[in-house]
């Protein structure tokens, strides 16, 4: 066991946050799935609609690997499959049936018979029951390639952006599938399985793993920093990562037999009425618009699926996605304010000291909105990204490669340890307001492209 002690990082000050308590979400009677979630997924659908499909039938498999198949998650009938850009299916609605809960079923393991599974039976009983998309692989951040063995995976138990699902609260009563999970993860790796916690939690040790806690400030909690303390990754590694709760996940299916039905979400945000702030029990794929309805605040509000630093923006018509398990709503801010950044910024929220709000912005929340206080201008290396980047990374120089399009430079300025999500922070500190996620997204997706 490692203690991880970063002392790199900035902690963003925003009210909202969900009490520690978790409310079972009542059922719905419409669910969907978002083929568009799978990064690099060339689907084949194989509903139509009208169709019915029972709990775990497929809905579609992947054209490059036909062993990576997409179920459904309740028994029902496919109203529509709706179709994006050049015929992409962006969704497919399906509308349970409450007199039928008919499931496709799998085989059955205890904890301890997990372990004695060879690696090519528990990555193919994943790809069949269509829970392998789980597993992300690093660099780059794709769905896992079952053929290519990693040399360490992490399962993320250490979230530290803001208001992310508190997994020690997610895993009491749910140990004994964790360790199923963890026992079967196990066998798809000859290096370690690494569990990262915050230091201070109350998850308890597990077989079959290495812990490790971390302390600091944001992104502490990041994957990206947890292999680069513990194992970084050399030219032509492979590592597999994980969310813990969906490790629960893959626990359950591999105990019961049946694709697990339900996840917990956190719900927080300046803009969730206080009452309604906290975590819930939803059922996976479900509609969550009566929930969004009734805990929202009046007024023009955005919905991310994420945190306030990275996500993407839902509507309020949205269905429980694949991954993740936050929601963080916010007010869309459109007020100008008189003279602008030559007020003294009493009331402005922001990481530099030039306000003179920042005297007293360690302690207090703020209610921050959607307002960049600002537009994008002239990008200046002042060095205020790297001040709050913990990994090995000169953010501006890897900004710079990544403009420039030279693969090169950006695979030695060590782009291939990063993702997206580490550079959330760089964005909002940065005073040029320069999308730095959506730069070094596309640098790794020219680097993929090119088979570096």
């Amino acid at each position: 066991m490692a203690n991880f002690n970063i002392k790199k990082g900035f902690d963003v000050k925003v009210t909202g946050k969900p009490k520690s308590v978790i409310e079972d979400y009542a059922n719905q009677q419409f669910f969907a799935v978002y083929p568009a979630e799978f990064d690099g997924l060339k689907p084949r659908l194989k509903v139509k609609a009208g169709d019915f499909v029972k709990h775990g039938d497929v809905l579609f498999e992947n054209k490059k690997n036909e062993k990576m198949v997409f179920r459904s998650p309740c028994c029902g009938t496919v109203k529509a499959v709706n179709l994006g850009e050049r015929r992409f299916p962006v969704e497919i609605l399906i509308e349970r049936d409450f007199k039928h809960d008919e499931s496709v079923t799998f085989d059955t393991y205890t904890v301890d018979s997990v372990s004695r599974l060879s690696r090519e039976q528990v990555a193919d009983h994943l790809l069949n029951a269509g829970l392998w998309p789980l597993i992300k692989q690093r660099p780059f951040n794709k769905i896992a390639d079952p053929d290519t063995a990693p040399k360490a995976i992490f399962i993320n138990a250490a979230g530290s952006a803001p208001f992310q699902a508190d997994f020690g609260l997610i895993l009491k009563g749910n140990e004994n599938a964790f360790q199923t999970g963890i026992n079967a993860l196990a066998q798809l790796t000859e290096g370690n399985v690494h569990l990262c916690k915050t230091a201070g939690s109350d998850i308890p040790e597990f077989k079959n793993t290495e812990s490790h806690t971390f302390k600091g400030k944001h992104p502490s909690g990041n994957t990206s920093v947890h292999i680069n303390r513990i194992s970084p990754i050399l030219p032509h590694d492979t590592v597999y990562t994980l969310c813990a709760q969906d490790v629960i996940l893959i626990g359950k299916l591999l105990l019961k037999g049946e694709l697990p039905q339900h996840k917990v979400i956190a719900l927080g945000g300046p803009a969730i009425k206080e009452a309604f702030r906290q975590h819930y029990n939803v059922q996976l794929g479900a509609s969550l618009e009566p929930l969004f309805k009734k805990v929202m605040e009046e007024g023009e509000v955005r919905l991310i699926a994420g945190n306030v630093l990275w996500g993407d923006a839902v509507a309020a018509d949205s269905f429980v996605r694949f991954y993740g398990s936050e929601y963080f709503a916010l007010e869309e801010d459109r007020s100008r304010h008189f003279m602008g950044w030559t007020t003294p910024g009493l009331f402005q929220y922001s990481c530099h000291r030039v306000n003179l709000s920042s005297m007293f912005a360690g302690s207090h929340e703020w209610k921050l909105g959607t307002s960049m206080h600002g537009s994008k201008r002239a990008m200046v290396v002042t060095g205020w990204m790297d001040r709050y980047q913990p990994l090995n990374v000169m953010t501006d120089y890897l900004i710079r490669a990544c403009l420039a399009h030279d693969t090169d430079e950006m695979v030695q300025l060590g782009i291939l340890e990063t993702d997206p999500e580490d550079f959330a922070l760089a964005s909002f500190v940065d005073p040029h307001k320069t999308d730095v996620c959506g730069i070094i997204k596309r640098g790794l997706e020219e680097i993929e492209e090119e088979g570096l």
